[in-house]
């Protein structure tokens, strides 16, 4: 006796033969199943009671696969791979979802796993009809494992915990996520889903290469424990307004480049801003960073909006760090001790900076301030603007060779 996958339009009619041969109810036998049902199925003789492993499906022609037995819990790789008929998947007491195991199923719409704590790579790859997948138990997505699944709408996982690269890249539809579990989120995890609205993982960590990148509808994002956030993680998020992370420690390169509707960026425990980090926020007016000691090169660099910059902990200023920032027009690094080529360059409002740490700043050369008012630029007639220095060190300002080309601009500070 058999226990098997069977098609539902059909399970009605294989339970009415049953009963019309054996006038008693009884689990049915292969022979007693209508020989047109089981061409259709090309059930595989290999299934039986005792196996809990699905290997493969040999059914081309099956839209529905539903485990009603309940004892397939682990499906292997490639199971149902280009099964291109396969609509509606359920596997009650599956733990377990192999690689490609529903690679390219380019019918199937729904799919059912209460029990599943473990999604394959590219499991659900390519499958563009998909509109729900029901995981309330996963606990890890691999690589890939949904992309390019272009009609799922709404991604819920309560209990993952390990999401990983590209593992909705390019799920176009996708609104709303939610991982309230999740402390992890891969490279290019969410990356080009350009309708996601929201993303809020309360207490994710680290945060990937890309893992949100292009995601042009984001406009909230909420990550209150994220320590860690890595190159171009939400580049090119042109919609996103607000950028809060109250723990993060450090940010990479691109992470915000070109978020051109970013007017609000906090970060109060950030110590370290990589290469272009916000480059091109347009709409970005103030940033405060209490406690970051690197701004890395171009950080700033375009953000035309920026009309203040405070970093009272900031010991360098990278090559770039502020150029084209039209609106800057006061900055303050009172512990800095290095200032990078161009980093103010075409700041062309800026007409104060106060230096007031305990020694000489050192300056790359005479490009930092070019076309501002304090390189001699000024957008008014006869306004230029100023360089505050402890007066402890004024003269040192004066005879320094690089210094020596703002002489006239620099001023002296009791």
């Amino acid at each position: 006796m058999s226990k098997l996958l069977v098609e539902e339009q059909y399970f009605k009619d294989i339970a009415n033969a049953v009963r019309f041969k054996n006038k008693k109810n009884r689990q049915y036998l292969l022979s007693e199943i209508p020989s047109e049902i089981q061409n259709i199925l090309s059930i595989p003789q290999s299934i039986n009671e005792d196996v809990t492993t699905l290997n493969s499906i040999n059914a081309k022609t099956v839209s529905i696969f539903i485990d009603y037995n309940s004892y397939v819990r682990n499906i292997k790789a490639n199971t149902f791979m280009n099964h291109a008929s396969l609509e509606t998947v359920s596997f009650p007491v599956c733990t377990r979802i192999g690689a490609y195991a529903f690679d390219n199923c380019i019918s199937l719409s729904y799919a059912s796993f209460p029990a599943c704590t473990s999604i394959g790579t590219d499991a659900f790859g390519y499958c563009r009809k998909l509109t729900t997948a029901s995981f309330p138990a996963c606990i890890s997505i691999a690589y890939a494992a949904f992309w390019c699944c272009s009609a799922l709408t709404t991604a819920s996982f309560p209990a993952c915990v390990n999401i990983g690269s590209c593992a909705f890249y390019y799920c176009s539809s996708l609104t709303t996520v939610s991982f309230p579990a999740c402390t992890s989120i891969g490279g290019s995890a969410f990356a080009d889903c350009s309708a996601l609205t929201t993303a809020s993982f309360p207490v994710c960590t680290s945060i990937e290469n890309g893992a949100f990148q292009n995601c042009t509808a984001l406009t909230t994002v909420s990550f209150p424990a994220c320590i860690s956030i890595r190159e171009r993680a939400f580049y090119y998020c042109s919609a996103l307004t607000t950028a809060s992370f109250p723990a993060c420690t450090s940010i990479g390169s691109d992470a915000f480049y070109n978020c051109s509707a970013l007017t609000t960026a906090s970060f109060p425990a950030c110590t370290s801003i990589e290469w272009s980090a916000f480059r091109y926020c347009t709409k970005l007016t103030t940033v405060s960073f209490s406690v970051c000691t690197y701004v890395r090169e171009w950080a700033f660099a375009d953000c035309s909006a920026l009309t203040t910059a405070s970093f009272p902990a900031c010991i360098s200023i990278g090559t770039g760090a502020f150029q084209n920032c039209y609106s800057l027009t006061v900055a303050s690094f009172p512990v800095c001790t290095n200032i990078g080529a161009y980093a103010f360059r075409e700041c062309v409002s800026l007409i104060s900076i106060y230096l007031l740490g305990s020694s000489l700043v050192a300056l790359y050369n005479s490009s930092v301030f070019n076309s501002t008012p304090i390189g001699g630029y000024s957008k008014v007639a006869g306004q230029y603007g100023s360089i505050y220095v402890p007066a402890s060190l004024y003269s040192n300002y004066l005879n320094n060779t690089n210094w020596a080309y703002y002489s006239s601009r620099i001023v002296s500070v009791q």
